[in-house]
């Protein structure tokens, strides 16, 4: 069930309004009453095993990570009988597909001023001492703030690569026309899965079409 306007949350998070919402849980726009700003709360509603590990791993790995287009992590914590909840940065603006359904394509410029941003992101994630692999590179993933900087979000499948043993700690997930074939099962994800998502996204921002399928 959604949270309801100005519950409060560990004392300190009061809710505004749900900005999205999937099958495990939903994201909100909070107030932080204790530094008296807006944030960002991730709910995760799944309590398996697995997932439950995924979304404590995925905190404590943005919490140690500072970029200027990446939100910041702020606070993580669990509820009793409720779920676990990851508080960011609130990251003002439309993301580039809300962008393109108002006004089309990209002009060239700005598209790829946009993207390099997102590249530098993408560089500081996979040159970090254990290697994180985003794998959900899209145009709904990318927010353009008021003053024009692009900024990374949803890191919900974020993987933690090892790149002496191939091994990875992820949740699956797929896109179609933006995950290339590995995510599809039939290979192991790794830094170029972020580089292939990223040049569907440019593909997508230049034509206005979403390419095809990468198993196609």
């Amino acid at each position: 069930m959604p949270l309801n306007p100005s519950e409060i949350l560990n004392n300190r998070y009061r809710i505004i309004k749900l900005l999205g919402q999937g099958g495990f849980g939903a994201v909100y726009r909070a107030w932080d009453m204790n530094l008296q700003k807006a944030c960002a709360v991730k709910e995760n509603l799944e309590t398996s095993a697995e997932l439950s590990a995924q979304f404590m791993r995925e905190a404590t790995t943005l919490a140690n990570l500072v970029h200027p287009n990446m939100p910041r992590v702020i606070d993580h914590f669990s509820l009793p009988q409720h779920g676990q909840y990851l508080v960011m940065d609130f990251v003002e603006g439309d993301n580039l597909e809300t962008k393109m359904i108002k006004a089309g394509p990209l002009p060239y410029p700005q598209a790829v001023f946009w993207i390099g941003q997102i590249s530098d992101a993408l560089d500081y994630l996979h040159n970090q001492p254990q290697p994180l692999i985003h794998r959900d590179i899209k145009p709904a993933n990318i927010i353009i703030t008021p003053n024009g900087q692009a900024m990374l979000v949803d890191f919900g499948l974020v993987k933690i690569y090892n790149t002496h043993t191939k091994t990875a700690q992820g949740a699956r997930g797929i896109t179609p026309g933006y995950s290339p074939p590995e995510q599809y099962g039939v290979g192991t994800t790794d830094a170029r899965t972020d580089i292939y998502s990223l040049g569907a996204t440019l593909y997508t921002l230049l034509t206005g079409a979403v390419p095809p399928e990468s198993v196609e």
